[in-house]
Parts: C-alpha cells; sequence; structure tokens
C-alpha cells in the first residue's frame, strides 16, 4: 500500500423457496406486497399470471442480495422499498436504488428462477478512495480503556490504513509494542519524552533498547525537549534526548521529536552535537516558521496535527514552508482534535480533516495530500523495507 486508492467490490447472493413468498402472499395479502415491493413491481409480476410467484420471489430474493452486498454503506436497517428491480428494454433486469449510497459507482444484478426456487445475485462497485496513515496517536492512552479494540476497528473501516501508536515512557512503549504486535497495520515507536524522565536513571534507556527489537518498532520516540512544561531540568532532558538519539543510530531508526518552547537548544543538539543518521519528524510541529526552515534544512520530515485547524493558528505560512515530500499528517489521538470536532476526543479518522486543511493551503485535492504524506511516512519509518518472519497479527475483520 502507498496511499493510492483502492477498487472495492462486494457481492450478495439470496435465494429462496417459492413457496415460501406465495404463502406470505396469500396469508398477509396486500399488507405484505405493499411492505416489500413497489406498485411497479406489483404490477410486473401480476401481469405474469401463473408465473406471478416465480417473480415475486425473484424480486425478494434480489433486494435481499442488494442489502447484503451494500449494507456496510446504508444507513439504518432493512428497507424494502429502497431497491427496486426493474427491466431493461434488452430484457435484463436493473436494480434502482432509492437512496444516494456513498462512493457506489455500479451494481450489477443477475436473477433466476425454477419451480421451486429463486435466486439472485449483486455486485456492487465502488469508486476508489484514499488511504490515510496517521503518523503520531497515542492508542496507549487511557482514555481509550474502555473501546480500545472498537476504536482500532473503526479507524481501519474508514481507510485508515497504517498507523503508528506511540511510546513516551518505558509502560507505554510496552503497550504501543503490544498493540502494534496484535494489528497488522499498526507500528508502534518506543521512549522516553522530556516530560517523563523525573526520577529515571539514564540506564533506563536500556530497556528502550530491548523494546525497540521487535521488528514492529519504527523509531525511537518520543524524544525530544519540552521547556513549556519542565523548565528546571533542562540538563537532564538534553542528556536523555541525546543517548535516545545516540541509541537511533545504534539500530538504525530514525527518531520522533517532541519540541516546545525549546527550538534554539533542539537545533543546536542536531546541528552541532549529534544528526541522527536516519534523520527524523518534527512531530505535532511548531507552527514556527524559522524551525521548520531550519528542520527541513537538516533533512528532517514536518507531522502537521488538528492544531493547524484552530482558529487562532499560523498555519499558512508554516505548512508553506514545507515542501511536499517532506510533510506528514498524524492526529495525536487522543489529543488535538481538530475543528468543527475541538473538545471531543481525538482518534485517527480525523487525520482527513488535518489533509484537508494541507490541501487547502497547498491548492491541492485531499486525495493528493493523502498520497503524498502516505508514502512519505512509509518512507522515513522505513516500513516499505521491514519483512516479517512470523504471523504474529491479529487480522482486522474487513467491513462487509
Amino acid at each position: 500500500m502507498n496511499g493510492k486508492g483502492k477498487m472495492k467490490i462486494t457481492c450478495g447472493t439470496d435465494i429462496i423457496e417459492i413457496e415460501r413468498i406465495q404463502k406470505s402472499i396469500e396469508k398477509l395479502g396486500e399488507k405484505f406486497l405493499q411492505t416489500i415491493f413497489t406498485e411497479d413491481e406489483i404490477a410486473y409480476c401480476e401481469a405474469r399470471k401463473a408465473q406471478k410467484y416465480q417473480h415475486y420471489a425473484a424480486r425478494f430474493a434480489a433486494k435481499e442480495a442488494a442489502f447484503k452486498a451494500l449494507s456496510g454503506n446504508l444507513k439504518g436497517g432493512m428497507n424494502w422499498q429502497l431497491f427496486e428491480v426493474k427491466k431493461e428494454k434488452d430484457g435484463k433486469p436493473k436494480l434502482a436504488i432509492k437512496c444516494n449510497v456513498k462512493d457506489l459507482e455500479n451494481v450489477d444484478i443477475s436473477i433466476s428462477h425454477c419451480k421451486q426456487y429463486a435466486t439472485a445475485n449483486v455486485v456492487a462497485t465502488w469508486k476508489e478512495s484514499a488511504q490515510f496513515f496517521d503518523s503520531h496517536a497515542h492508542y496507549n492512552d487511557e482514555k481509550f480503556d474502555e473501546d480500545r479494540e472498537t476504536v482500532i476497528q473503526q479507524i481501519h473501516n474508514e481507510n485508515i490504513t497504517k498507523m503508528v501508536c506511540i511510546g513516551y515512557d518505558i509502560e507505554s512503549s510496552q503497550f504501543a509494542v503490544k498493540i502494534a504486535d496484535q494489528y497488522d497495520f499498526i507500528y508502534a515507536t518506543v521512549g522516553i519524552s522530556p516530560n517523563d524522565i523525573d526520577n529515571l536513571q539514564i540506564a533506563e534507556i536500556d530497556k528502550i533498547r530491548a523494546l525497540a527489537k521487535n521488528n514492529k518498532v519504527v523509531a525511537i520516540g518520543e524524544i525530544g525537549l519540552d521547556y513549556y512544561w519542565n523548565k528546571e531540568n533542562k540538563k537532564s532532558q538534553q542528556e536523555f534526548f541525546v543517548k535516545q538519539i545516540e541509541l537511533a543510530d545504534e539500530l538504525d531508526l530514525p527518531i520522533v521529536i517532541h519540541c516546545r518552547d525549546a527550538v534554539m537548544d533542539t537545533l543546536e543538539i542536531l546541528k552541532h552535537r549529534i544528526n541522527p543518521k536516519k534523520r527524523g519528524i518534527f512531530h505535532c510541529c511548531m507552527l514556527n516558521k524559522e524551525l521548520i526552515k531550519e528542520a527541513v534544512k537538516l533533512g528532517f520530515y514536518i507531522s502537521f496535527s488538528g492544531n493547524i485547524t484552530f482558529k487562532n493558528a499560523k498555519a499558512k505560512e508554516a505548512i508553506e514552508e514545507v515542501p511536499l515530500d517532506k510533510i506528514l499528517i498524524e492526529t495525536d489521538s487522543p489529543y488535538l482534535t481538530p475543528e468543527p470536532l475541538r473538545g471531543q476526543r481525538n482518534d485517527s479518522q480525523n487525520v482527513k480533516l488535518v489533509a484537508e486543511k494541507i490541501a487547502e493551503i497547498k491548492g491541492l485535492k485531499v486525495e493528493e495530500i493523502a498520497k503524498i504524506s502516505y508514502e512519505n511516512a512509509e518512507r522515513i519509518y522505513q516500513i516499505q523495507n521491514k519483512i516479517y518472519k512470523e504471523p504474529r497479527f491479529k487480522k482486522i475483520k474487513q467491513q462487509k
């Protein structure tokens, strides 16, 4: 997968005893007919006289098959009147759908009947849909404890087909790896953030080293400097930052940087003390044009999240500064929910809103930003080159 759209085909098949339909019509009469069939269908079937029950049964089977083929994209329960089987001039059946079904491109139908049974097959073809890569999310956060599996299923159904679960201390890194091991479309990073180093010894990084040997781990992070929340331990933050960059170099991994109110020191470390071999990502990058300019010069990728949609955000100049081959999108879920959903718990479905804002500023289509950022994320995380030696993934059930 490289972020391009994928063709989707869904099918539905049904077979029904003609005697069952005949008994229902004889017992319930007009009530049954008007619930299941349109006036035109009733007129057509009644005109078939001795064969009318076969034609009623075939249309009943067609509606059941249509619902099976389209149910994943239909709102509400089964409504028989949504579908009508018509005959074209060439005698072939055609399925008319009396509602708007998102992304539906074409529907083919075939019906047949014999003395005892009627059968129908419906094949639906859907428009290609953009795939999204959420490059930074925290499904290891306690805010997902009550419905984590359900949310992960939902985001996959919404075309978020790759996502990285980010660690920020020992425990969350362990959990990120556990989640990545369960789902084939989720990857993990491991690291100790500047907000989680209190009372830790530098030797704790050995635990990160051990976790990073898991082949679903794609980066060391999030790591960096945060002088907004922590001004008293700047030297300790810098030491952990440098040591974890050294670890990334040792393991041939990129880094994910958390930088808040620490632009000068972050750049000084990257420019003059240690510039990571595999470079990395400025996650939820500060909307600071000079920081972005310098980071891009150093070879880093710039990741934007929901804060670019906030009304007071100075996003335009920052986003314009990033070349397309260095741009990423993220949610930082469950935090930084984009407008117009701000105030709710965030999840990866909302990465589409981030892509929409970037597309608006860059003058591109959302699908183009989805594809570009997808390929960029695969490149920096080295996902295309990773080989998995054992089938240890919990498979996501595909939406029917």
